[in-house]
């Protein structure tokens, strides 16, 4: 059988069961004659009561802001009033009631699978389902173009509209998915300002510090210096229940023995996770190596579980590089992608050099070293000092290792293509 024959018959069964639901209730309704009923303007006040604590229960969650959740009451209220004026309303002639029903019916039948046919061709990528089809291997060939693309049509509709504050979180979150950490501070920051300046809930501005305060830890190769940590320190202010924030200012603290702070903020963590999670799991784990009685070589060697061995420099290519040029070492899980999960910063002039990757240097809390057991790494000079991929740079063969080898040479003599 063909490979887009799943596709297809999915994609069909999707659209049958939504004209299921949008045609049900006027055939339905069509063959039942309009009545004046004495107990239907109640009935309608308690459909509209239960849609009205609806409402005010998704509010409460947090899923409708304040204008959101005002304009939803007042379209309720509206269609109540209309529908309370119809109740009395006298009833059609059977024959017109039923083709005021099946119009709209058939035009939906009609119009639905159209537009729907009409959208994939516009925003869809027919060239997936042909590379399934096809059976092509490296699917992924051209990812990183179509983002790099994407991504330049985006800041092209933000240079047009500046105040689109979603538009630029999207940008800020493609630009991390490169891997140019330093972009994504910098439209992180961006985004920041107009948030304040739109004066948004407090809650969103402490998630984009959170946010700009790990894209600012990955731009210095997982340093969690003094403005991370006052990037840290405003998202809490503002909410001092972020997860993300609470997440790094406990590694923070670590790092810098502060174990009674870094306990601190991981309790308050676990309060929000949910119990037995995996994340509240880690979490309960972290503590317990902070517990009072462990004796610190215990500690210090759960922290270093990780990868260790040589870097350096083929001779052939010492003339290409400056003893001032980034060297980063970029550790990644398979199982999770593209983004990193740990990485070590150095400089060309330390080369061949001793080095060693653990949870110390986990790109973020949530994802350390330790919990994956297969892992790559490689390591590549920057002359710009970012950690983002580029044609030209020096790098090692790229490795598949397992976590707790110490004994890893890696050998940078290639050119990036």
């Amino acid at each position: 059988m063909n490979a887009l024959w799943p596709l297809w018959l999915s994609a069909l069964a999707l659209l049958l069961l939504t004209l299921a639901g949008l045609l049900w209730p006027l055939l339905r309704e069509s063959a039942v004659p309009a009545a004046d009923n004495p107990d239907a303007r109640e009935r309608l006040r308690q459909i509209y009561r239960t849609q009205r604590a609806e409402l005010e229960r998704e509010h409460q969650r947090k899923s409708l802001t304040d204008v959101d959740y005002a304009q939803a009451v007042e379209e309720l209220e509206r269609r109540l009033l209309e529908d309370l004026n119809a109740v009395p309303a006298p009833a059609l002639p059977a024959a017109e009631g039923v083709w005021r029903k099946r119009m709209p019916a058939a035009f939906l039948s009609v119009l639905l699978p159209a537009a729907a046919f009409v959208l994939y061709l516009q925003v869809g990528d027919p060239r997936a389902a042909a590379t399934v089809a096809l059976g092509t291997p490296d699917i992924h060939a051209n990812t990183g173009a179509d983002v790099e693309d994407m991504v330049r049509r985006l800041e092209e509709r933000l240079r047009e509209t500046p105040d689109n504050l979603e538009g630029w979180i999207v940008l800020a979150r493609s630009r991390e998915v490169l891997e140019d950490y330093a972009a994504a501070m910098t439209v992180y920051q961006r985004a920041l300002d107009l948030a304040v300046q739109q004066k948004t809930p407090p809650e969103l501005q402490a998630r984009l510090y959170a946010d700009m305060a790990d894209a600012m830890a990955s731009a210095r190769g997982g340093a969690l210096d003094k403005p991370v940590q006052a990037a840290l320190t405003a998202a809490l202010k503002l909410d001092a229940a972020q997860p993300k924030a609470l997440a790094l200012a406990g590694t923070a603290a670590l790092r810098e023995g502060d174990l009674a702070g870094a306990r601190q903020y991981w309790q308050r963590l676990l309060k929000l996770l949910e119990p037995d999670s995996d994340m509240a799991l880690r979490v309960q784990n972290d503590l317990a190596r902070l517990e009072p009685g462990k004796p610190a070589e215990v500690k210090a060697k759960e922290a270093i579980a990780g990868l260790a061995g040589t870097v350096r420099l083929d001779p052939a290519l010492q003339d290409r590089v400056e003893p001032g040029d980034t060297v980063f070492i970029v550790v990644r899980a398979p199982e999770i992608g593209r983004m990193p999960v740990a990485v070590l910063r150095l400089t060309v002039a330390q080369l061949p050099m001793r080095f060693t990757l653990d949870d110390r240097n986990a790109m973020s809390p949530d994802m350390p070293l330790s919990r994956f057991d297969e892992l790559t790494i490689e390591a590549r000079i920057s002359r710009s000092g970012t950690a983002q991929r580029q044609p030209g740079q020096l790098i090692s063969p790229l490795q598949t290792v397992r976590r707790g080898n110490a004994g890893l040479t890696l050998l940078i003599g290639a050119i990036e293509p």
